[in-house]
């Protein structure tokens, strides 16, 4: 399992227009925080420390080991006042975007992945769509189709700036980023810049004329519901004779979905295949390898190698719970030169075609910056077979990842929580350590106004080129 985290349930509410007012300041500052010594925090900062040198299996993926160790060295120095737990959250996120790896965690114990863990309230009350560095909005109370221009005073350019240097994400995907900000944009905005009672928003209309509102703020049970949550994890569309869509957007327990499908697909005559990986955000390694066997029409690469960064023991084991069967599979590791591989894991070595129901017509693959993990690696590995990818650049890495089983840490202290991704994917596709997601080969960016219509102008481009136009 590769995306281990639940979705925060507060997004699962949906609204109209109107957002309730806050009119009791008292309502969006915290409940008064303990404030941590220097002392306290610098030995949570040991412990968040060691959790990444001795267990982070993709720590000097992307940053060499100097650059990484004088990136700690300075924080560990810089700490020198006292802390709440929000504003030390703030000093090591920025630290962890340094890693760029997208299933690198940190958060509040016990609220994985909830962006409003610290503030659930004074939140911004428009949804947004970003698209090459600007903001647009979908939903609020704002004319859909605007551009926000300025929030509180401050440009969204730079606001867009400052938090996309922190969003994690493999290889530093800027589609990746997009696409988050697109999800949690309020949650990010509230831990970063703060709640606010109201926000003054500038912004110019889609006919161009400047305006400027001041629209209060909203709740957590408020946000706008995600789409995305209400589409089904994998089916088999027909959008045209003798095309075949098949949607995946988890790689999870499939159940005989993938055989049954291909076996449609093959007794119906399909010449053209369509794979839909958009907003599919990982799962299970082994259904992206099997995936990959009903294309391929020969033997094929898939994993160059999978790296653990030791066996232990672990400095920081008493603030952590491993996975069970850490122990049991350390015998599978094996020192060679500098490196540690992990030897027992299917896609190592060269992999065969299916022998059955095999699909040998025109594919592409559909992808965006929240096709992550497993929908990156089977993306990076399909290219190497020739298959085209259409969209944006994904939110995978384009050479492999870092993810497998967790080292989930406790600071002692603060009581922050971190995930700790123990195995790195390298996929044979290119063993170099190239910065973004995995290319999209024919780059189609919906507008804002193809995100209002829900027209869906990466399917178009698909099936105009299975269609030869």
């Amino acid at each position: 399992m590769r995306r281990i985290w639940i979705i925060a349930a507060c997004l699962m509410a949906a609204t109209g227009v109107k957002a309730t007012p806050i009119l009791n300041d008292s309502l969006i500052k915290p409940v008064p925080a303990s404030v941590y010594s220097p002392g306290q925090l610098a030995e949570d900062f040991q412990v968040f420390r060691s959790a990444l040198e001795e267990a982070h299996a993709g720590l000097y993926r992307y940053t060499n080991r100097p650059s990484m160790d004088a990136v700690l060295d300075n924080a560990a120095a810089g700490i020198r006042k006292g802390m709440t737990e929000l504003e030390f959250f703030r000093y090591l996120y920025p630290l962890l975007a340094k890693v760029q790896d997208g299933h690198t965690k940190l958060h509040r114990k016990g609220r994985p992945d909830d962006w409003y863990a610290f503030y659930q309230t004074g939140l911004f009350p428009l949804r947004l769509y970003f698209r090459e560095g600007r903001a647009f909005v979908t939903a609020g109370g704002i004319e859909a189709g605007a551009e926000v221009l300025r929030v509180n005073g401050r440009s969204m350019k730079d606001i867009i700036a400052k938090l996309s240097a922190i969003i994690l994400a493999d290889g530093g995907s800027q589609s990746a980023k997009l696409r988050e900000l697109d999800q949690y944009f309020p949650g990010y905005y509230a831990t970063f810049f703060g709640p606010k009672q109201e926000f003054e928003i500038q912004y110019k209309e889609v006919m161009g004329k400047r305006v400027t509102v001041t629209i209060p703020a909203i709740n957590a049970g408020q946000l706008y519901k995600n789409p995305a949550l209400d589409t089904p994890a994998f089916r088999l569309l027909w959008p045209a004779p003798q095309t075949a869509l098949l949607r995946i957007s988890g790689f999870h327990e499939m159940k005989g979905f993938l055989p049954a499908a291909f076996a449609e697909i093959r007794s119906k005559g399909a010449k053209q295949l369509i794979i839909d990986l958009r907003d599919n955000e990982g799962g299970t390694d082994k259904l992206g390898l099997q995936l990959l066997s009903y294309l391929a029409s020969r033997p094929f690469s898939y994993y160059h190698k999978l790296t653990v960064a030791g066996i232990g023991p672990y400095s920081f084991a008493a603030h952590a719970t491993f996975p069970p069967e850490l122990e049991f599979l350390k015998q599978y590791v094996v020192k060679q030169g500098d490196e540690f591989l992990f030897t027992a894991k299917e896609g190592l070595g060269l992999q065969q075609p299916s022998t059955q129901n095999g699909f040998y017509g025109k594919v592409c693959i559909l992808q965006n910056g929240r096709s992550f993990s497993v929908s990156g690696e089977f993306a990076a590995a399909a290219r190497s077979l020739g298959i085209k990818t259409i969209g944006e650049e994904s939110g995978a890495g384009q050479k492999g990842n870092t993810s497998g089983g967790f080292a989930i840490v406790t600071l002692p202290n603060t009581k922050l929580t971190m995930a700790v991704p123990l195995l790195g994917y390298y996929m044979e596709a290119g063993t170099a350590n190239v910065l973004g997601g995995v290319p999209a080969d024919i780059t189609v960016s919906p507008s804002v106004s193809d995100v209002l219509e829900k027209r869906d102008v990466v399917l178009q481009k698909a099936m105009e080129i299975l269609s030869g136009k």
